[in-house]
């Protein structure tokens, strides 16, 4: 029988090889495992009547944002996440001229943070996505809402799907009360500051504080003279 004598030189080029071929084979199994976990706080709900604009947005906050704007002084708006949680449900969510929809939305408030989570489709691929922010106002009284994480199932993606997150918004936020869907892209991409003024039933209110907490946010609230 034929023996081959490897060199230490050998050895090294052949463990490198085995090496290089093991990952190769692995890795897609390992990245498709975490591609394709469910965080356990990922809940989304199915609220009853899902056709219909959720009640928590026109018999609570609507009005309260009415009622209180007409004093002309500042007021305070507390929005629940379970509340929150029901306007998104109801959608609808439109897919993306990239081929990407968005279904069963979630939000998770924290202390100081956002968690804004779906079941993406990609190349007909469902991942749940979870984009993680901690929303503030600057010096100058500008809202930064402050990205810190995309994580596709429980594999941090932030650089690669930065352009999928760009299309599901331009796609389904044709301008946010007064603010321009770019203008929210790259608040939310580019963690540019943006002027916090939104429309409200009889004018418009400026964000003057955010308070995040857990399972709600504490929006401080100024109705703004017409010009």
């Amino acid at each position: 029988m034929l023996k081959l004598k490897l060199t230490g030189k050998r050895k090294f080029i052949l463990v490198v090889v085995c090496t290089a071929a093991a990952v190769i084979l692995i890795l897609p199994a390992v990245v498709a495992f975490f591609l394709s976990r469910v965080p356990p706080y990922y809940k989304p709900v199915s609220p009853p009547n899902a056709a219909e604009v959720s009640p928590y947005l026109t018999n609570y906050i609507a009005p309260e944002i009415h009622n209180k704007s007409q004093f002309g002084e500042p007021f305070e708006l507390v929005i629940t996440e379970a509340g929150l949680n029901d306007i998104i449900a109801r959608g609808p969510w439109r897919p993306t001229s990239g081929g990407a929809s968005l279904a069963l939305p979630a939000i998770i408030m924290t202390e100081g943070r956002i968690l804004l989570m779906a079941t993406v489709k990609y190349s007909r691929v469902p991942v749940v996505m979870t984009v993680v922010t901690s929303p503030k106002l600057d010096e100058a009284g500008l809202l930064c809402l402050n990205l810190e994480k995309v994580s596709a199932g429980t594999l941090d993606v932030t650089f690669i799907l930065k352009k999928v997150i760009e299309e599901i918004i331009n796609s389904n936020v044709a301008g946010f009360d007064g603010i321009p869907a770019g203008d929210i892209s790259s608040a939310m991409l580019e963690n540019k500051p943006f002027e916090p003024v939104f429309n409200a039933s009889d004018g418009q209110v400026r964000l003057t504080g955010i308070d995040i907490r857990d399972g709600e946010v504490v929006l401080q609230l100024t109705p703004q003279a017409e010009r």
